[in-house]
């Protein structure tokens, strides 16, 4: 995969399609050079270690970067739900965490060819690469799951001066980023399920 390893940027999701086994399917979030610098994931096919030649397919693509070389996320997971969930940071500009005029800042939602469900929660209220968010407000999630037996998902979100966040994964919701770090009250956002502070103490760390 051809990438631009500088920075946060890079080669910085891998997953495999739920019938991997079959299909042979696997996905990378990764950053591209052209036409401009950005974030793509890309399909290719496995035969044992190696990508079957000529199988790469583009997925996805995101909105062009700036200068700035962080918070690009990059977690690609696929739910319970058989779609294809990708983590995008706001590239170091928290506005684009509460637009949705683009992917930064977001959980996406896809199918696994890239076409973007119709049920996604802003699907009416956007249009083109867009309808794909699933849920905005975030700063730089680079990490996220979903718990095996529930399907619930959790969404690490790396802070800035003071706070790192575990939240709910909710469809439609809007974590608060830049506008709030940590727990808040603030009936707009949900609030994270766990947040610990900066420090050096057995309850405090750095970037989660």
């Amino acid at each position: 995969v051809n990438t631009q390893a500088i920075g946060e940027r890079g080669l910085l999701g891998v997953t495999l399609h739920p019938s991997f086994t079959t299909n042979g399917w696997i996905y990378v979030y990764h950053t591209v050079l052209t036409p401009n610098i950005h974030n793509r994931v890309t399909r290719f096919t496995a035969n044992g270690d190696r990508a079957v030649p000529g199988s790469r397919k583009v997925i996805f693509d995101l909105d062009d970067l700036s200068a700035a070389t962080n918070h690009n996320g990059g977690g690609i997971r696929f739910g319970p739900d058989g779609k294809l969930y990708v983590a995008s940071g706001e590239n170091g500009n928290g506005s684009n965490a509460q637009t949705l005029s683009n992917v930064l800042g977001k959980i996406l939602r896809l199918n696994d060819d890239g076409t973007i469900p119709a049920d996604n929660p802003f699907f009416s209220a956007t249009s083109g690469k867009n309808r794909a968010i699933w849920a905005l407000g975030l700063r730089n999630p680079f990490t996220f799951a979903f718990q095996r037996g529930t399907g619930r998902m959790f969404i690490n979100d790396v802070g800035a001066a003071k706070w790192e966040e575990i939240n709910d994964g909710i469809a439609g919701a809007n974590y608060g980023w830049p506008e709030t770090e940590g727990r808040t009250t603030d009936p707009r956002f949900p609030s994270p399920i766990y947040a610990y502070g900066h420090g050096s103490s057995p309850n405090t760390g750095c970037a989660i």
